[in-house]
């Protein structure tokens, strides 16, 4: 029954080195393991959290099962972060990852995994070792094997090797109290995006021209940043802007599995002329200062982490109405029915044709996504730690 799980939520206000005693009990030795290092709201909650924990006097490490390469694993290891890949190749589903975890990771105080299959392959190379934790954290509402009743039930025998999960939203939490035996601790710790300082917004006055090619300053611009996939739905955003008036592009920042079938959409839809892939982009605090509104047509979200980020540089974020993303957004004004192509160009023509309603609207969003410092988000994550490690010796 959801009434024996052990789920509590904490508000933490972070107030500097203040904080930091209060926080830090001791120092840790943390193992944040992941299957790479690629573009995703996973991975860059990674490389945006974790200095903050380093900057507590934690030892934090990272561990790939795969080094991508990546922009990502650069920037982690140019903030002081240990990064160590297992192998070179796209090999995250080998199993004989497990013993090369073991070792890594049996001194540990805290081994914290992300993503599938690093969470399984972190539960089981974490057996027969006593000391430290295992945590988790859970990115989604929904999974390929929530689909499947074999699957549902490994995943339950899986979680139960955890002392706790990190969910991050409470429509998170709603799926994962599914999917975990009573005795497993379930915290939600909704994500934390890097806030921008007005100093550096105002520096980011640039012209869009020499951000995107193709862009002129009359142009009204709209922004999805987001990895190419069924979840993530571009296909709904391409639909809406062939019903949207000549001025209005849209810039796409990512890649995936499914860009050339958007492409060849957009094609279909005769609106190449307003799209623009941008595939990978280190600047995305520029596109979003060049752009008038965001846009995430997601079928599902655990949280919405570049809906926050947007939001953060005061811009509006239209959202699909399903849970997590409607959580972040936090403005019934900003949601549409899910997939529904018509109701989000709507949405979309009210922000073009009133600015002063596109301005006052994005001031509150920005109001809404100071609730999710990164700052916040790492405290919490050091208490859930703490708490967790004296849970355990109390037993």
């Amino acid at each position: 029954m959801v009434k024996n799980h052990q789920t509590f939520r904490i508000y933490y206000s972070y107030n500097g080195l203040k904080n930091h005693q209060i926080i830090r009990k001791r120092e840790m030795n943390i193992i944040h393991i992941i299957n790479a290092l690629e573009i995703g709201g996973a991975e860059r909650l990674l490389v945006e959290t974790l200095p903050e924990i380093k900057q507590m006097r934690h030892d934090v490490k990272v561990i790939l099962l795969y080094s991508s390469n990546s922009y990502f694993e650069k920037q982690l290891k140019q903030s002081g972060i240990e990064v160590i890949a297992l192998n070179h190749k796209h090999e995250a589903y080998n199993i004989c990852l497990i013993a090369k975890l073991h070792q890594l990771i049996k001194d540990a105080d805290v081994v914290h995994s992300h993503l599938f299959p690093s969470q399984y392959w972190a539960a089981l190379a974490h057996c027969g070792i006593k000391k430290g934790i295992l945590v988790t954290t859970e990115h989604n509402t929904s999974n390929t094997r929530a689909k499947y009743w074999l699957t549902t039930q490994i995943d339950k025998c899986i979680y139960g090797l955890y002392d706790g999960i990190i969910c991050i939203s409470e429509a998170t939490a709603d799926f994962m109290r599914k999917r975990t035996p009573h005795k497993v601790t379930i915290k939600v710790i909704e994500n934390g995006v890097r806030l921008p300082s007005i100093s550096s917004q105002k520096n980011l006055n640039i012209q869009r021209k020499d951000i995107v090619s193709g862009l002129s300053d009359t142009n009204f611009v709209l922004l999805q940043v987001a990895r190419f996939s069924t979840q993530k739905n571009q296909d709904c955003l391409i639909r809406a802007l062939k019903l949207l008036p000549d001025n209005i592009h849209v810039l796409f920042a990512g890649y995936g599995k499914r860009e050339e079938v958007c492409r060849q959409l957009v094609e279909k839809e005769g609106v190449s002329e307003r799209t623009h892939f941008l595939g990978m982009r280190e600047d995305i605090a520029q596109l979003w200062s060049i752009a008038d509104l965001g846009v995430m047509a997601s079928h599902w979200e655990g949280f919405g982490l570049a809906a926050a980020e947007g939001m953060a540089y005061a811009k509006p974020v239209i959202a699909s109405n399903v849970p997590g993303l409607a959580e972040v957004v936090g403005n019934k004004q900003l949601l549409f029915s899910p997939n529904d192509e018509h109701e989000l160009a709507v949405k979309i023509l009210q922000f073009y044709n009133d600015k002063k309603m596109l301005k006052d609207i994005g001031i509150r969003c920005q109001k809404q996504a100071s609730k999710f410092d990164i700052k916040n988000m790492a405290a919490q994550y050091v208490n859930f730690y703490n708490q967790l490690l004296k849970q355990k010796k109390n037993k």
